[in-house]
């Protein structure tokens, strides 16, 4: 399983941090000369025609960057180019490369425990790192591509590590999760031992959504200047919190279906906003990332070995948990006829998609 690592680097001394800008300058330059390398020669041309085109005239305009980044220049540039042929709104104009990263593959890239050693303009460098505690035992493993990249005045380190995936362990029952509108997500099991509601953040979301577009409608009618800034700032700070929450919310889920031996089953909601539905609806499905979500309870279930299934979660709201048949829905509370069974209509569905997962051995 490949993760990704992100780790701060210590402010580098003086002439370090010349080292550094100056390899971003190059670094970028080479990228944009590859694009125009692989412009000239037509579309689509393959990597070995690029790489004997270009690559010795690069390799002599850039001495000082290391053949491994000189490579990953180019590979980059081809990621690019054939995203903008791809793109049928593309204008004449080439694509630009402009962020100020390097790429640098895994082979030439060191670590000791608080430092990471990189080849830099012209010479290697060793660099200190604050390596959080959870990110540790990632570093022992086998990494791949690394980049550095500069965020305002701070740099930042990005390591792709293959960590190893336990095998999975046989359940002996499944939490059944019920991805909703009103509350992020429900659990709970078959019994009803567990029985676990979040919905705090949506509502807000849905503040934050309000203030935002309020502030939106000031910027297009230009009452007050640097409005943009605002939302910029505010923008970025619901996206950051969305995914810091969807990662709470992920770790855990997963450590308690481990404390429980349980497995994970999640209805599949694939195609769900492109389905027919109505518009209300729709932007009721946009209130949370759902998607992001799902994929961070499936790599963390990964990591610790807790098997996760993907079940149809149609008729899961109106079908009695207890004995299967359908009932009806009154003021968000599921109330079957047959049995006489009245349950929150979410904490049903959770209970019937934990049903519907394979039975344990």
């Amino acid at each position: 399983m490949e993760l990704m690592l992100k780790l701060k680097l210590f402010e580098p001394r003086k002439g370090k941090k010349m080292l550094i800008e100056e390899t971003i300058r190059q670094f970028k330059e080479c990228v944009n000369n590859w694009i125009k390398a692989l412009h000239e020669l037509g579309e689509k041309p393959s990597r070995t025609k690029v790489h004997r085109y270009a690559y010795k005239k690069l390799r002599e305009k850039y001495p000082q960057l290391h053949t491994d980044v000189l490579q990953e220049a180019m590979d980059l540039a081809i990621e690019i180019y054939r995203t903008w042929l791809n793109n049928p709104n593309k204008g004449e104009k080439l694509p630009k490369f402009d962020s100020d990263c390097i790429y640098f593959e895994g082979r030439c890239v060191k670590f000791d425990r608080y430092f990471i050693n990189l080849p830099l303009a012209g010479k290697r460098v060793w660099l200190p790192m604050h390596v959080q505690a959870r990110f540790k035992r990632y570093l022992q493993y086998k990494h791949g591509r690394v980049i550095l990249k500069k965020v305002k005045n701070e740099y930042y380190i990005y390591v792709s590590v293959n960590v190893p995936e336990p095998e999975p362990y046989e359940p002996r029952g499944w939490f059944g999760v019920d991805i909703g509108i009103r509350h992020i997500i429900v659990v709970s099991d078959a019994e009803g031992r567990v029985n676990w509601f979040l919905n705090d953040a949506i509502g807000w979301k849905k503040n934050m959504e309000c203030r935002i577009a309020g502030l939106q409608r000031l910027n297009d009618k230009k009452v007050k200047k640097g409005v943009w800034r605002v939302l910029k700032r505010l923008s970025g700070k619901v996206r950051n919190k969305q995914k810091y929450i969807n990662h709470v919310i992920a770790k855990q889920l997963v450590l308690m279906a481990k404390m429980w031996r349980y497995g994970i089953a999640i209805e599949n909601l694939k195609g769900l906003r492109r389905g027919k539905v109505g518009k209300r609806h729709r932007k009721r499905l946009h209130k949370w990332a759902y998607r992001d979500l799902i994929n961070k309870i499936v790599y963390k279930a990964k990591l610790h070995g807790v098997p996760v299934v993907f079940v149809n979660p149609k008729g899961t709201s109106r079908t009695c948990s207890r004995c299967g048949e359908k009932g009806r829905i009154k003021d968000r509370m599921f109330i079957c006829k047959k049995c006489g069974l009245k349950l929150d209509r979410d904490l049903n569905a959770s209970r019937n998609i934990a049903l519907r997962a394979p039975p344990p051995p």
